[in-house]
């Protein structure tokens, strides 16, 4: 990528917000803009449903949709995210291979003594935005028509089941919203409070209409009542409100950046 200078030379109607995440991916954002990250617990064992595959040189950046991933990458001293899938997270955290887990929690049974649920301060409910000229104003409309996911989006499968639409599975959350800006498909789907958050930015506005959730989600954090002290208050900082919406906001411009990235500079080598 060419040095970030030649920002100055994009199109005019590249909103303030943008450049800044074009600082933050070309890894020269200030550390001021950066969300904190809290203390790393002498390395606490933080597990999610699934763990990004390292970024690999010469690949394109993408920014997770899970905002969870986002909040456990703890920094130098912070032990290495751990995939577990929901089923197992209760086991997990009670044999004590786990400190935390963080995600969709939607196991309806009690947990097992000696572990806390918490609710967190983000909707994972499946939202739905379109182009403000669509026909789709309703869940039920999307019968027969697509439907933009990214591989780490958390309704897989349960669109096409529930109402018939034609789900096409992207790589990035930056990739299905490309798809649905040039046109690919006629709706794109994420969790509430990310799109949320991306549709603040003005380069948005022709894709603001928007499908309500048509169910709750709200991520859950498990905990070990008996972790210790550092590593507990280490969890409650990675995942407290205040920095899951710092990470909100970092999240929609970086990943906003990145669609405009490859719809308007292809090339920037």
């Amino acid at each position: 990528m060419k040095d970030v200078s030649h920002y100055s030379s994009l199109r005019s109607g590249l909103s303030a917000g943008l450049v800044a995440a074009a600082l933050a991916v070309s890894g020269v954002a200030a550390a001021a803009d950066a969300a904190p990250l809290p203390a790393a617990g002498d390395g606490w064992r933080l597990g999610v449903a699934e763990v990004p595959a390292p970024h690999a040189p010469g690949a394109k950046v993408r920014t997770t949709a899970r905002i969870e991933v986002l909040a456990g990458q703890l920094g130098e001293g912070g032990a290495p995210l751990q995939a577990v899938a929901v089923g197992q997270a209760a086991q997990q955290l009670t044999d004590g291979a786990l400190d935390a887990w963080v995600g969709a929690w939607t196991d309806g049974r009690a947990l097992p003594e000696g572990l806390r649920a918490t609710r967190l301060s983000w909707s994972a409910a499946p939202m739905a935005i379109m182009r403000t000229d669509t026909d789709i104003h309703a869940w039920s409309d999307l019968g027969g028509r697509t439907v933009c996911l990214s591989a780490d989006g958390r309704v897989s499968g349960e669109l096409s089941a529930r109402f018939g639409a034609i789900e096409q599975i992207y790589a990035s959350a930056a990739d299905a919203l490309l798809a649905l800006r040039v046109g690919q498909c006629d709706a794109a789907v994420q969790d509430e409070d990310f799109l949320k958050q991306l549709l603040t930015y003005p380069e948005w506005r022709k894709f603001s209409a928007q499908l309500a959730p048509y169910r709750a989600q709200a991520l859950t954090r498990l905990v070990r009542d008996d972790l210790a002290t550092p590593r507990k208050t280490a969890v409650r900082q990675a995942t407290s409100a205040e920095r899951l919406r710092e990470l909100a906001r970092q999240q929609a411009r970086d990943i906003a950046f990145e669609v405009y990235l490859d719809q308007t500079v292809p090339d920037c080598h």
